[in-house]
């Protein structure tokens, strides 16, 4: 597998709730769930804004696990809608930061950005809790074991292409 570089969405919360409904167990074990909301920016290949809201739970060993959707808007008006999913895992760093890392999905019906719906994408960054923001690098994952380019979708542009296996 390869990894191309994507984009980078930057995201910061404008509004959240988060909670511990179910008690607490140990100071360092206890399960929440949360909701916020927020803005963007994303820049790379994808240039544009960000509309989003993450509804995440936090498991009892403190990881969360960031459940994300919303939509990018391109400079030129153009829409891709936004999942996240993944793991938000607390540093042994300077201040109260997350790594993050995750399987992002972008989908548009528009021409230009159609090729990314067969796509599987990745990302990793970081949350800081402080500042209440976050950013996740994204790459799509080319599949050097195929022999062909995908039998659906739309072709996407030559450094996203897969180019098959020499193993076979």
């Amino acid at each position: 597998m390869r990894l191309e570089p994507l984009c980078t969405i930057t995201m910061r919360y404008t509004s959240g709730c988060w909670h511990q409904p179910y008690g607490r167990t140990l100071e360092s074990a206890q399960e929440g769930v949360g909701f916020g909301q927020g803005e963007g920016a994303v820049t790379g290949d994808i240039e544009g804004g960000a509309m989003w809201a993450n509804y995440p739970r936090r498991r009892e060993d403190g990881v969360w696990t960031p459940n994300v959707r919303g939509v990018l808007t391109t400079d030129a008006g153009k829409s891709l809608l936004l999942s996240i999913h993944g793991l938000s895992v607390a540093e042994q760093a300077p201040g109260h930061r997350r790594a993050v890392t995750a399987r992002v999905e972008l989908t548009s019906e528009d021409v230009e950005y159609r090729w990314l719906n067969t796509c599987f994408l990745v990302g990793e960054g970081e949350i800081d809790e402080t500042q209440e923001r976050w950013w996740l690098r994204t790459f799509v994952c080319i599949n050097e074991q195929a022999l062909g380019p995908p039998g659906i979708g739309t072709e996407p542009p030559a450094r996203f292409r897969q180019r098959g296996s020499a193993l076979r």
